[in-house]
């Protein structure tokens, strides 16, 4: 028995001088990329860019030549000649809340600056009158924005080589009138004419270099809108169907 305790003592011995077995580890190959490889992926990858921005211009350009349908209630007239030029009619906007806080915002300017400026030119005081003259002013530009323009019919005519504009008081009272070569207009757009009592009054407005004329001053902002992409789709038609530039700011006539 002893024997056979030392024999397995003896066997044991020697297999702790054995090293144990390590445990086997995958190795992973290194693919070593050459120049050629690289850029040939990074073609592709400038390629799918292209693409992308491709496609996304085709959808923006799609978006804008996508024509604005006519609002409901708009009284608006637009039509077109057999010789491709566009016919608009805007009718005037008539009284509205706007129109009647204007008239009665005058009515009270008026009635404080006319006694002042009577009682100093009475009295010889000239420096005074002037003095009252930008008061005048004030008074004159808020009902031209208030009772005037809302009350302005425009017909307008955009052809391919030349347009032509007219606005009229009831009556047929001539307001304006201008014309010149299709090249100078520059586009339309709507902006803001008056803010009364927080409330805002829109005008189509046309650019012709230095020059604007509003248009449906007064008129539903959606309808103006549909005014002001028309004219516009006017004019990139004669472009070549280009992108019309932002119109530039102004004064509205």
């Amino acid at each position: 028995m002893r024997r056979k305790l030392l024999l397995l003592g003896a066997v044991a011995g020697v297999r702790g001088l054995v090293p144990a077995p390590r445990p086997r580890t995958r190795r992973i190959a290194r693919h070593v990329f050459d120049n050629d490889e690289v850029a040939a992926a990074r073609d592709d990858v400038e390629a799918a860019a292209a693409r992308l921005r491709d496609a996304e211009r085709r959808l923006a350009e799609a978006k804008r030549s996508a024509p604005r349908p006519r609002p409901a209630n708009a009284r608006t007239l637009i039509d077109r000649s057999d010789a491709g030029t566009l016919l608009l009619t805007v009718p005037p906007a008539g009284l509205g809340g706007s129109t009647l806080m204007g008239a009665a915002f005058g009515a009270a300017w008026f009635s404080a600056i006319v006694p002042a400026t009577a009682g100093m030119v009475a009295t010889g005081a000239v420096l005074g009158g002037v003095f009252m003259a930008p008061f005048w002013l004030a008074g004159g530009a808020v009902l031209k924005t208030t009772l005037v323009d809302p009350a302005k019919k425009t017909t307008l005519s955009v052809g391919r080589y030349a347009w032509e504009l007219s606005q009229t008081l009831p009556g047929g009272v001539a307001v304006s009138s201008d014309r010149g070569a299709t090249d100078e207009l520059a586009g339309a757009d709507v902006a803001v004419t008056v803010v009364t009592n927080g409330v805002p009054q829109y005008a189509c407005r046309l650019v012709a270099g230095a020059r604007a004329w509003g248009l449906g001053d007064g008129l539903p902002r959606g309808e103006l809108e549909w005014v002001a992409s028309e004219i516009n789709d006017q004019l990139s038609s004669f472009a070549g169907g280009e992108d019309l530039l932002a119109p530039p700011p102004g004064r509205v006539s």
